[in-house]
């Protein structure tokens, strides 16, 4: 599952200006000028940005309260996103609604949207489960990453995906699959 367009479009209309905020702010890569308006984008130098922005999350505050010319919608979606999860998952299955995303810190469970692409079409090759880090985040009422995802070139073992199988038709089972932050 997806974004659709209008608001995959409206995810990267508040994501990268507040990218661009952040690193004026911080001057994390004086190279990366005008995020928002770029044609082609390191993602490596991006996730630089994107990790200040996530170890200080009340940089959130700042940058809205500059921003009174944006619709409080927006604000509350931008705000939202101080409740963030990060940290190592693992892509355990892709269920029609979202791709299933385990904590490896606390075995909390995930349904995540892509915002563009599936997360099936974004890591098609190699076994399930699939290691990652990532930053999951509120977008309306569903939950999707940043969009700077590194996935971990480890095998995982038939008892451990059978262990995380486990964990995940427990949480479908007991009414703990977050499908919202």
């Amino acid at each position: 599952m997806t974004l659709s367009t209008e608001d995959g479009q409206l995810y990267y209309k508040l994501w990268l200006p507040l990218l661009d905020y952040v690193n004026e702010k911080y001057k994390v890569n004086e190279k990366l000028v005008k995020i928002a308006e770029a044609k082609h984008l390191n993602p490596n130098e991006v996730k630089a940005v994107a990790d200040k922005l996530w170890d200080n999350v009340t940089v959130i505050d700042d940058y809205l309260s500059s921003r009174d010319d944006m619709p409080q919608e927006h604000k509350a979606i931008v705000s939202g996103w101080k409740r963030r999860v990060r940290g190592k998952f693992i892509l355990e299955r892709h269920l029609k609604k979202g791709s299933i995303f385990i904590s490896m810190e606390d075995e909390k469970v995930y349904q995540v949207s892509g915002i563009i692409s599936s997360w099936e079409e974004m890591f098609p090759y190699g076994p399930m489960p699939l290691m990652l880090d990532a930053t999951l985040m509120p977008f309306k009422d569903v939950i999707i990453s940043d969009g700077l995802v590194i996935p971990y070139n480890i095998m995982i073992g038939g008892n451990m995906a059978r262990s995380f199988k486990d964990v995940y038709m427990a949480a479908k089972k007991s009414g703990m699959l977050q499908k919202t932050l």
